[in-house]
């Protein structure tokens, strides 16, 4: 299920890593992080610099067959499951924990979602309610609304609508309610281009199988699978792309709940809010009015007959993960051949995955008790000063800023508070149902209990909890990130670990490494996207005119640059898509690489394998980067991340880096050179 619009804009913020999905790999891949045995020193380092700094890692490590890319993300993931994993199995062998207990949650979620024989033996009776629901409905704009309603708190989503909190960006301290496009089960592009037609292809055969599963006889589900594709195609077509997405002027529309309503009239808003108990709202934001739009087309043009097919359809994809064989089996079969993968992903691994995310509170708890340590966090917090120092010094004698913008800029500097680890309060989880003998109803009650906790904050003071983003800030996330409507960053306890920070390890590899990424993550404040926003998280403009037309004209460069970069034959990067994200990586390792001097100046190495500080620094930001995937999951990363594929964020923003000339003695006609008149300076 998918609606990334809707995450995008709940989510208020950017996140580091690429989209996540871990497979299981040997002990014996060799670690990122930095290392000298990862290196081809074999290769001239000025010819192909991402080949001298982590060859020897990609000729050495192979793709597991149940995952679709290998790099630094999914080996801590591998690693990070691993260790949670102990912690589950640990909570489920206890007896004695209290009703409500962290310890008691994660251990009877464990016990319920591994129990396959008790799901085998219920079949498909967990949905016969929801179902019977569906097909007993009318087709009226209030059998729409309830329907929708029941789909968002039976499986978290509805392929009609969806709806949200997040702080009101104009006014970031009042949540306002957010109407998105429905979920789909494809991407965008997916739908439509003509390089996805396999998979296409496929996702039809999947709808056939699953609907004659359950009873459907095979024309019948031929003909049923062709109308529901070809609603799901319409209403892609008719919601904004990725890049469209990525500006606010486009996905800030305030309006009444009438306003709205008036855009989808075959759907009774207020009977959705109601079968969701959730209040009427004054005002909503709607983030994709011609999605809205095409949804009445929909509605009204298709017979009610479809339209139910539609929902039914979406009930049970997207809870056959949690049914018994063989719907279970049905959508593993489709995950494996979508993604070009050999082998599924472990059951173990797939539990501790969705724990993660439902139980995220409960199980970083856990974690943090046993694997996280003050002197981590004491480190990563001196360094962030250390890089938000170097900012500002590089703010105040930024050449092409007027004096009103850098002043707005240092403002909105000091005010990002960071933190490190793990939330000063964790939110309350005790009162969330978790039995040993019901793992869909658990599924269905820590949805339900997200929603609520969302649906809390409209029209009222935004909840102020941190690390609490489901597996984007939550402290058992791989991840670190800037929230642009509280201005706040959040770096998690999990990506405090190798290849992006070792305790005691060589201070050129941990700054411009985990530096690198607070860099990056303190320079998405003030990207293209960022720097819409003042120092309260309010949507605002506070760019003189110069200053504006000055920032555009060098981000630009970076959106050509990255769109003459070719990922497989005739697959471009899309430069506009990344660059927020691109700017980002260019201002975290210029920080990092800066921060660092200042260190070195007090604290003076010597080189290291024959390297210099600045060398091992550049190695080290390049080796955590080091990638590989197969070419199924780069079409999909190209058209749906707004990072650029990790092998290319490991050295495009160093060409921009005079110090990486200096270190490497690249010169005019290494493939490693970059002009000074073609290398980007922001901050």
């Amino acid at each position: 299920m998918t609606n990334r619009l809707l995450a995008a804009v709940l989510a208020a913020g950017f996140t580091l890593s690429p989209l996540a999905f871990s497979g299981t790999y040997p002990d014996d891949v060799p670690a990122l992080g930095y290392s000298q045995a990862n290196m081809d020193t074999r290769v001239d380092p000025r010819q192909d610099f991402y080949r001298y700094a982590a060859g020897n890692w990609l000729k050495k490590t192979a793709i597991a067959p149940s995952d679709p890319d290998v790099g630094g993300f999914v080996l801590l993931g591998h690693n990070l499951d691993k260790q949670l994993l102990t912690l589950i199995k640990e909570a489920a062998a206890t007896t004695d924990a209290p009703k409500g207990s962290a310890r008691q949650q994660v251990g009877d979620f464990y016990k319920a979602a591994m129990d396959n024989a008790r799901r085998d033996a219920l079949g498909l009776k967990p949905l016969e309610a929801d179902m019977q629901r569906i097909a007993s409905a009318g087709g009226t704009p209030a059998d729409y609304g309830r329907l929708a309603a029941r789909l968002q708190v039976a499986v978290g989503g509805s392929p009609l609508i969806m709806v949200g909190a997040m702080p009101d960006a104009k006014d970031s301290s009042t949540g306002v309610m957010v109407l998105a496009p429905g979920a789909q089960l494809l991407e965008q592009d997916e739908y439509a281009q003509p390089e996805h037609q396999k998979l296409r292809n496929l996702y039809r055969m999947y709808i056939v199988a699953m609907l004659h599963g359950i009873g459907e006889p095979i024309d019948a589900a031929k003909t049923q699978a062709a109308k529901i594709v070809t609603m799901e195609k319409q209403a892609a077509a008719g919601m904004m792309t990725p890049l469209q997405q990525r500006d606010p002027a486009n996905t800030y529309n305030i309006m009444t709940l009438d306003q709205a309503q008036a855009l989808v009239p075959a759907l009774d808003l207020r009977a959705y809010l109601a079968e969701l108990g959730v209040a009427a709202p004054a005002r909503v934001q709607v983030v994709d009015i011609n999605a809205m739009k095409t949804l009445q087309k929909i509605l009204a043009e298709r017979p009610v007959d479809e339209v139910k097919l539609l929902l039914r359809w979406f009930l049970l994809a997207s809870r056959a993960p949690e049914l018994g064989q063989p719907w279970r089996l049905q959508e593993e079969a489709f995950t494996v051949e979508r993604k070009g993968l050999k082998t599924p992903p472990e059951q173990t691994r797939v539990v501790t995955q969705q724990i993660s995310a439902l139980l995220y509170h409960p199980l970083s708890q856990l974690y943090v008790q046993t694997y996280f340590t003050d002197s981590t966090r004491r480190d990563i917090t001196e360094m962030v000063g250390h890089i938000k120092d170097e900012f500002a010094t590089r703010l105040r004698r930024n050449p092409w800023l007027d004096e009103a913008t850098r002043k707005a800029a240092l403002e909105k500097l000091g005010k990002i508070d960071i933190q490190v680890g793990y939330p000063q309060g964790w939110v309350d989880f005790s009162t969330l149902e978790i039995r040993p003998d019901d793992h869909f109803g658990n599924v269905q009650r820590a949805s339900r209990l997200a929603l609520q906790r969302e649906m809390a904050q409209v029209d009222k003071p935004v909840l102020s909890n941190r690390f609490a983003v489901a597996t984007k800030t939550t402290p058992i996330a791989v991840n670190s990130a800037y929230n642009f409507t509280t201005n706040t960053i959040d770096i998690t306890a999990a990506i405090l670990q190798p290849p992006f920070y070792k305790p005691g390890a060589d201070p050129a590899a941990n700054y411009c490494a985990i530096g690198g990424v607070i860099g990056h993550e303190i320079t998405h404040g003030f990207d293209s996207l960022g720097r819409q926003y003042d120092p309260q998280g309010n949507l605002r403009d506070w760019w003189t005119p110069p200053a504006n037309a000055e920032f555009k004209r060098r981000t630009d460069v970076l959106v050509d640059q990255y769109s003459h970069y070719e990922i497989l034959p005739g697959l471009m990067h899309n430069g506009a898509m990344t660059v927020t994200e691109n700017t980002a990586d260019l201002g975290g390792i210029t920080l990092a690489h800066a921060a660092l001097q200042r260190y070195l100046a007090k604290n003076p190495t010597q080189d290291v394998d024959g390297l210099t500080a600045d060398q091992r620094c550049f190695v080290a930001w390049t080796q955590m980067w080091a990638y590989k995937a197969r070419s199924e999951r780069l079409r999909y990363l190209v058209s749906v991340d707004v990072h650029a594929i990790s092998s290319v964020r490991a050295v495009a923003p160093l060409l921009h880096l005079d110090a990486f000339h200096e270190a490497f003695g690249t010169r005019p006609g290494d493939p490693m050179w970059r002009a000074p008149k073609d290398r980007v300076v922001i901050w």
